[in-house]
Order: structure tokens, then C-alpha cells, then sequence
């Protein structure tokens, strides 16, 4: 086949083609003459014709980092070469280029145009390192920036602060006033963000309602706090609330991944310091995080094993001094923690879940011992147990607490459900709806700790109440010479008993108080001067009359 015959077949083909035969001078290779070049070589690549061009002079007309030579000698040499992937600034385009060495001892290059394929990988990795709502970068993108970033400090001998933001009561924004408007607050926060974006600040869509800020290249603690608190100023006059933590690479640490969980553990500080604010990493958050572990580690076990145990605190008449009845409260002790308080580890197992399982169990103690006292001591009075918010929330409490009802076999007005003010927290017309169910099932209903909270005349009248109680806050001065807390209970018992309520005082241990408390004309009372907690075994001796059985203040 003569060459003008291979000419115009090779214009046929549709993918940029050259032939080259390589140049020797004796055994050196020294160079490769470029023979044909086909016309969607000269369309595509946009080179000129010139089949007695070498590659010595060929390839700054393509990219002059391209390694024509090198790939080409290995290919002849029969050393198989991947595709080579470049940029043309010529053409502007991508190009995939891959060689063959014929039997004719020529050399083929095939030119693939990929810049299609390259815009879509771009559009992809797009797709996959940017959030779609706020167009930040995402959390992969960040698990890519981030080692490097470090790295740079370390080589840079600077300092790195690592923002970790997250929006205040995003879920209750999203079941309150749907997720359209949630997400207009999260592309809210990001746009506030946006305006400290420059090369030492980078921002991203960390989570769901999270974001993360990494502020480089800093020669001082002092310049990432004064970015710190212009970020946390923004957010102010947008009247957003957010809670961030802060860690310092290299004074927090300089391991990566202790310096976000840092970071976390801090944002989780602010959030338990009443939600708006900014806190920095401190050791003795770390301390107090691995404890929290830990306890959650044992309490996990109590959970599965039971080991927990049941007393109970009478509750007296004020006026005729008899027994109303007692309050369940659950007691843990850990072998090796020791004896852990409900105060620490309530709120616990309410936030990692355990309080569900752990309030079945209160449940069924408290009406497996009702139904005990009925039938073997005659008891009359009511046991009054705690119910959580979280447990309230479930959808199938209702349906649990009949259950037991049916199981034990005993009447639901010798029950007091007590609920907290956390109730209005979250989905209070579902918590007030349960309320109601309980109410009409025969149940009574306690409000716990009233006045340390959400309380409001509003809420009291909304909520299917029998009994309130005041909380030991403002028994402690009620008998103080200013009068302050005497007025302000003396107030909660008249207005409530008037809206047809039982009041009952708690944390009584004075005689002063008792007295102030009768004449306020406070129904029930509860405290260590006429009863403290106590186990189920010195209950049954009191209820079968031994007086002495009864611990309290006044029998000391």
C-alpha cells in the first residue's frame, strides 16, 4: 500500500492518529521523525501538518510536559505503557494519548479527546465533595483538606483552630415548622459563613446541622480567638443560636483525630452550658467525657443484668399527719463506681437512651410492689412514680402502662404518674394528649419540680393535673427573714388550690418549714424531717405498725 493510500485511510478515522518511526544515530536513539498525522490529529490537537516534525520539536505544540520520547522509547523497547493523560493549552482540551510499536518498527500514537469525560468527572466529584443546599464543601471534602492542612502547620510551625458549629434546637425547628424552613436556616448559617471564607479560613457542611471551620496558618491563641468570636458575633445579628467547640492543633494536641473528637467534646460542653455559645477544649472536659463513658459502659450492663433497686419516700397529710403514700425512687450501686446519683445518671441514660429500658423497669417495680402492699398489708394509699419525658414521647407508652394495669391486676387511682416540666420541651400537644389518656384511664397526674422551669399559669391550665409539686428550691428559704420565697409559695398554693389542685412541698427538713407550710395551707408534705427513702423491706415494717421502722429527722 503506497503511503498517499494510508494518508486517506488514516483521514478516515474519526480519533487523532500520528506515525512516527524512530531515528537512530548508531545504536542511540535519538529522536522519532513524525511520518503522518491523520486530520483529526491536525482538527482535534490542533497542530500543524508537518510529517517531517520530530518529537524533539513536535511536542511543545501539543504540551510541552507531555514525555513523548520517554513513553515512545519504552513502547519500541516493548515495556507496555498505561495512557498518558494531559492538558493542551492549545486546544484546550483533554487529551488521552497511548502508543504501539507496529512489525514495520513504527511508532502509533492514538489521541483520545476526554474533555467530555473530564468535565463530567469534575461535575461528579463535584456532586461528591460539595453539600448541595448551602454549596459548601462536605465532610469527604474535609477528610481530604484536613491531613494536609496539619501537615502544612507542623512543616509551618503555626497553630490551627478547629471550629466544630452546630445549630441550636434544629429538630425541633424542623417538627415545629417543617423542613423547608430548616433548611433555610441552614443555608442562613452558611451564607454567615461564607463571609470569613478567604485562604487561611475554610468552611464546611459537616453534618446534618453541623459545620466545621478550620483557621490556619495563626501564630497566636489570641488571633483564632478574636476569629472565633467575630464568627460567633455573626451569628448573633443573624439571631441565630448556635453552640461551637474549639480545639488547638499543635497546644490541644496534634494527633487529628483527637483534636476533632476535642472539638466535639467541647460543642457538646456549650450545649450543656444552655445552648449560644462558644467553648474551648479544656482537659478536664476530656476527663469528664471518658467518666461519662464509663458510666453509660456500667450503666448499659445494670440495664441488661437489673441491677438496680427501688426505694421509697412517704408523702404525709399535712393537717392530720397520715400517710398519703410513698414515691418511688430508683437507686443504683455499681461495684466498682460506687453509689451513683440519680442526678447523674438520669439525665445519662436520657440522652443515650437507656431510660426507656430502665423506665420499664421502674414501671413494673412500682406496680409489682402496689399490688404486693395491697394484697398482703392492706395498704390504701398511692404510689407515686416518675415517668420520663423521653418515655411520655414513645408511641407506645399508653399501651405499656395498660399492660401493666391488666398484668397486676390493681386499680390505676392508687397510682400517681409524675411528670416534669421537661414535657414542654418538645411536642407538647402529643405529651399533653398521653396526659389526658392517663387521666382518663383512672390515673392521677403530678407536675414535678414546679417553678424550676418552663412553668407558666398557661401551661398549668392545659395540662390534666391532679397534684403539683414544689420544688425543694423554694422550701429551703421559705422561712428566711426577707419573706421572699414564703411569699412566692404561699402564692403557688393559693392559686393552684384554687384551680382544684393538691399542692405537695418537697425537701421539708425543718420544723420551721413544716409550720410555715401548714399555715399556708399546703396539703402534703415530703422531706427528710418526716421521711427519707427507704427500702421496700423497712416500708413493709412501718406499714405493719412499727413506728420505728419510719426514718426521719424527727425519729433521730
Amino acid at each position: 500500500m503506497t503511503e498517499p493510500n494510508l494518508s486517506s485511510i488514516l483521514d478516515a478515522f474519526s480519533s487523532p492518529i500520528l506515525i512516527a518511526k524512530p531515528i537512530f544515530e548508531g545504536s542511540k536513539l535519538v529522536d522519532f521523525e513524525v511520518l503522518l498525522i491523520n486530520e483529526a490529529y491536525k482538527n482535534t490537537v490542533n497542530t500543524i501538518s508537518a510529517p517531517s516534525r520530530r518529537f524533539s520539536e513536535f511536542k511543545h505544540l501539543i504540551n510541552r510536559d507531555v514525555p513523548w520520547f520517554d513513553i515512545a522509547e519504552k513502547t519500541i523497547n516493548g515495556i507496555i505503557v498505561e495512557p498518558y493523560t494531559y492538558y493542551s493549552e492549545i486546544s484546550h482540551c483533554w487529551f488521552r494519548m497511548q502508543m504501539r510499536y507496529t512489525t514495520d518498527k513504527l511508532v502509533v500514537v492514538n489521541v483520545q479527546n476526554i474533555t467530555e469525560e473530564k468535565n463530567h468527572e469534575r461535575k461528579l466529584k463535584k456532586t461528591a465533595y460539595q453539600d448541595m443546599l448551602t454549596e459548601l464543601p462536605n465532610r469527604l471534602h474535609f477528610n481530604e483538606d484536613y491531613p494536609p492542612f496539619i501537615m502544612k502547620a507542623a512543616f509551618n510551625c503555626t497553630k490551627i483552630g478547629i471550629l466544630l458549629i452546630d445549630i441550636d434546637n434544629m429538630k425541633n425547628i424542623n417538627d415545629s415548622m417543617g423542613h423547608a424552613e430548616g433548611d433555610d436556616i441552614l443555608i442562613k448559617a452558611a451564607e454567615t459563613l461564607k463571609q470569613f471564607e478567604k485562604g487561611n479560613i475554610v468552611n464546611y457542611r459537616f453534618g446534618d446541622d453541623e459545620f466545621m471551620v478550620i483557621i490556619q496558618n495563626q501564630n497566636s491563641l489570641d488571633s483564632i480567638t478574636n476569629i472565633t468570636d467575630t464568627i460567633y458575633e455573626s451569628f448573633l445579628m443573624q439571631n441565630m443560636s448556635i453552640s461551637g467547640g474549639i480545639s488547638i492543633y499543635p497546644d490541644d494536641s496534634k494527633d487529628e483525630d483527637e483534636l476533632l473528637r476535642f472539638a466535639d467534646i467541647a460543642m457538646h460542653q456549650a450545649k450543656k452550658d444552655g445552648k449560644n455559645r462558644f467553648e474551648f477544649f479544656k482537659t478536664e472536659m476530656q476527663r469528664r467525657f471518658i467518666q461519662k463513658l464509663n458510666i453509660q459502659n456500667h450503666m448499659t450492663q445494670a440495664v441488661l443484668q437489673s441491677n438496680f433497686t427501688q426505694v421509697y419516700q412517704p408523702q404525709f397529710d399535712v393537717q392530720s399527719g397520715n400517710l398519703r403514700g410513698f414515691e418511688a425512687l430508683i437507686r443504683w450501686h455499681d461495684d466498682e463506681l460506687g453509689e451513683i446519683p440519680p442526678s447523674i445518671f438520669i439525665p445519662m441514660a436520657e440522652e443515650c437512651g437507656l431510660i426507656i429500658p430502665i423506665g420499664v423497669w421502674v414501671l413494673n417495680t412500682a406496680f409489682s410492689t402496689l399490688k404486693r402492699w395491697q394484697v398482703e398489708l392492706g395498704f390504701t394509699g398511692i404510689i407515686s412514680v416518675n415517668l420520663s419525658p423521653i418515655q411520655l414521647k414513645q408511641p407506645s407508652i399508653i399501651y405499656e402502662i395498660d399492660n401493666l394495669l391488666k398484668k397486676y391486676e390493681v386499680k390505676p387511682e392508687f397510682i400517681e404518674i409524675e411528670i416534669t416540666e421537661g414535657i414542654m420541651i418538645d411536642n407538647m400537644d402529643d405529651a399533653i394528649s398521653k396526659m389526658k389518656e392517663l387521666k382518663k384511664m383512672g390515673f392521677k397526674i403530678s407536675l414535678d419540680d414546679f417553678g424550676t422551669g418552663y412553668s407558666s399559669l398557661s401551661y398549668l391550665q392545659m395540662l390534666p393535673l391532679d397534684t403539683l409539686k414544689i420544688d425543694k428550691s423554694f422550701v429551703n428559704d421559705i422561712a428566711s427573714q426577707d419573706g421572699v420565697q414564703a411569699n412566692i409559695t404561699n402564692s403557688i398554693i393559693m392559686m393552684v388550690t384554687k384551680m382544684g389542685l393538691d399542692t405537695i412541698a418537697e425537701g421539708v427538713e425543718h420544723d420551721d418549714q413544716f409550720n410555715i407550710l401548714k399555715q399556708f395551707n399546703c396539703h402534703i408534705i415530703q422531706g427528710f424531717l418526716c421521711g427519707k427513702p427507704m427500702t421496700k423491706d423497712r416500708c413493709e415494717a412501718y406499714l405493719k405498725g412499727d413506728s420505728s421502722a419510719l426514718l426521719s429527722l424527727q425519729n433521730e
